[in-house]
């Protein structure tokens, strides 16, 4: 395929940084008409997203960021303070906030990319200049560019985009989440990979194993159209066998449900075999910007899922896990620790009329269907009981008005803090089930923010203080006899599957793509290796001994397939 090269540029504005007297009204209008013609195209972008949840989240999350007051005002007083142009004061503005934002440590990269993102379109407004060459893009390409703006990419034809090929990044960034959304390969960190392609020269992309191929010779080309010819026959196969149940060789059943964040991938869903939802994220509702659901309009939500999913399991509602890199309009406030700060339930129970709303509609809607509900962030049995009596207290509400609900719905706890994990044991006499959300488990746990590229390295959900919080947990959950499933990332990874299986999870929620190879997967193992390889992975004290025993049983295991 040919290549299409993307570069940044840096808009060109006057090397007169600063303006007279009668000139500061001049460029504090230019700043806000540049604010308002930059809403106006991300609104236009929101209408086209058809309720992709992926897109219209970062839009909303965008649109907030334009209209921050805060941060307007920093552009404004530099322009009337020191008389800056409007280009130079926007521009010093945004590096004095990235910079704050960076020596915070721990505040999420995909949001100071968004902010740099909005600079970018507000700063090629104002000085009516093209960032980059993207609007040329006019036949379907293999996209190489220094980096990718979410903006940009959402505004492209998908049809035209063979792959992407980014010179940094990583595959937590908001690019990738739309890059998957879209179905689209995308490859990061190739270094300096759109200084040595040319716009039009023939490239071949192995995404797999990360390798760009500049000008590949006959030979290379053949080996990878070979590659995705089985890889297409492979995902056939797979399809064909979604209606199969996931039952090891020896007759363990497993069951597999999906993550999903918004009613728009549903289809999906249930095309590769979702036996329900594990994880329904709830934050769209209350990150729309202008749009606020009513109770009446979250029960239908929730209701229609409910119906939807009937004949194939339950839907586990997450309560509002905002905060932290979830910004909210109008409720957002500054913290020196976002992540570790008013997040989650922590937030709900000082917004009790926000909470409240959420928690009428879910009741109402668990007569629709099997409805399960879950609390994130909880760090130990006072704050589950805080939470827990609150909820009774909504229930009472529903009674005494004559509101009909599931009376026996089930009740359980997200386990993504280490105290949870650690006094699982004292939470699993309050809860239905433990759903473990290995992603913050980890990033908590070892302290490793996984969206930092200086240390990602780190980030080992197979660490060994990982899995000792996994098998307590499992066994806690076990002993008292409550239900037990996982929803994060490491529950879709194939070559950890095996592993968490023999830890005693037998209900994995990931997202609807990976589905079909987990199936095949399980069923091509036996569960009493699976509880060999987790013994073993107990009595391992580094990660590299892990990686090593993994990478064996996975060897076997696909050599037997």
């Amino acid at each position: 395929m040919r290549a299409f090269v993307v570069k940044h540029v840096k808009p060109a504005f006057s090397l007169e940084k600063t303006v007279g007297d009668d000139e500061v009204v001049i460029e504090k209008d230019r700043f806000r008409q540049a604010l308002r013609r930059v809403d106006e195209s991300i609104a236009l972008l929101m209408e086209k997203t058809d309720g992709r949840a992926e897109e219209r989240g970062i839009l909303e999350a965008q649109r907030y960021m334009l209209n921050d007051p805060d941060f307007i005002s920093q552009v404004e007083d530099l322009i009337v303070s020191h008389h800056y142009n409007a280009p130079y004061a926007l521009e010093e503005a945004t590096g004095r906030v990235v910079q704050h934002l960076n020596q915070l440590g721990d505040y999420p990269k995909e949001n100071i990319a968004d902010i740099q993102d909005i600079a970018g379109r507000v700063m090629s407004a104002m000085t009516e200049t093209r960032l980059t060459n993207l609007r040329k893009l006019d036949e379907r390409s293999i996209i190489v560019a220094d980096t990718i703006l979410p903006s940009e990419l959402m505004g492209l034809d998908p049809s035209l985009i063979g792959a992407i090929c980014l010179d940094g990044g990583g595959s937590t960034s908001h690019v990738a989440i739309l890059a998957r959304a879209m179905n689209i390969p995308c490859v990061f960190a190739l270094k300096d990979a759109s200084s040595r392609v040319v716009t039009g020269s023939v490239v071949a992309l192995d995404a797999f194993n990360g390798i760009l191929y500049i000008d590949p010779d006959v030979r290379t080309v053949a080996a990878i159209r070979r590659e995705k010819r089985l890889l297409d026959e492979e995902e056939r196969l797979l399809k064909e066998d979604a209606v199969l149940p996931a039952i090891t060789k020896d007759g363990v059943r497993i069951r597999l449900e999906c993550n999903i964040e918004g009613p728009d991938h549903i289809d999906l869903c249930l095309k590769n075999g979702a036996e329900g939802v594990g994880l329904f994220r709830t934050e769209f509702l209350l990150m729309g910007g202008d749009k606020t659901y009513s109770e009446d309009e979250q029960a239908a939500i929730y209701s229609d899922m409910a119906r939807r999913f009937n004949r194939r399991g339950s839907v586990t509602i997450r309560t509002y896990d905002v905060g932290g890199d979830k910004i909210i309009k109008d409720l957002a406030h500054d913290e020196d620790n976002p992540v570790l700060g008013w997040r989650a339930v922590r937030f709900c129970m000082d917004e009790k009329d926000i909470f409240r709303t959420q928690l009428r509609a879910i009741l109402r809607a668990s007569t629709a269907g099997r409805i399960r509900i879950m609390f994130p962030m909880i760090s130990g049995a006072d704050e589950l009981d805080d939470v827990l009596s609150f909820f009774e207290e909504v229930k009472q509400e529903c009674r005494a008005e004559g509101t009909a609900f599931d009376e026996e719905m089930e009740v359980g706890t997200m386990i993504e803090v280490p105290s949870a994990a650690i006094a699982s044991d004292i939470l699993s006499t309050r809860v239905n089930f433990f759903s473990v959300g290995t992603n913050d488990l980890t990033q908590y746990t070892i302290a490793v923010d996984r969206g930092n590229e200086k240390i990602s390295y780190l980030y080992k959900e197979y660490h060994p203080a990982i899995l000792r919080l996994l098998k307590l947990t499992s066994e806690n959950a076990h002993r008292n006899g409550i239900g037990l499933s996982m929803c994060g990332e490491m529950a879709g990874n194939l070559s950890l599957i095996p592993l968490v299986i023999g830890l005693g999870y037998r209900q994995l929620s990931m997202s609807p793509a990976c589905l079909l190879g987990a199936r095949k997967l399980i069923r091509s193992m036996n569960y009493s290796d699976c509880k060999v390889l987790a013994k073993k992975a107990l009595d391992m004290t580094s990660c590299r001994a892990m990686e090593s025993l993994l990478e064996k049983f996975n060897a076997e295991i696909r050599d037997n397939q």
